[in-house]
């Protein structure tokens, strides 16, 4: 486990963000399939999925308890597959949704103005 840990800093440090979206993506999954954790792998992997987010000028994202299964679903296509993009895909949208939300606050600040 603890090479595993080890060897997931240093794949994050060597990839290159060229694709952002993608490396927030492969953060999360990676982090989950290692599951170090006997608890709260999860949360952990969200919250360094973010960290990635931001760095990159993105927004944060989470994930609705209504996605649940298609969460869960694109997780097991990277872990058992090696299949990121449906993984990919689904924290692109949710971006584009908060994205969405943020650019309607402030066309409604803009308005009032």
């Amino acid at each position: 486990m603890y090479r595993q840990v080890k060897n997931f800093y240093i794949d994050l440090s060597e990839k290159k963000a060229d694709n952002a979206i993608e490396l927030a993506a492969w953060t999360h999954a990676e982090f989950v399939r290692i599951h170090p954790f006997a608890d709260g792998n999860g949360t952990t992997s969200r919250l360094i999925m973010n960290c990635q987010l931001l760095a990159n000028g993105f927004l944060p994202i989470s994930i609705a308890k209504e996605s649940r299964l298609d969460y869960f679903n694109a997780l097991e296509a990277y872990a058992v597959h090696w299949d990121l993009a449906p993984f990919a895909d689904m924290i692109a949208s949710l971006e584009e949704l908060q994205l969405d939300l943020y650019l309607g606050i402030i066309d409604r600040q803009r308005e009032r103005q």
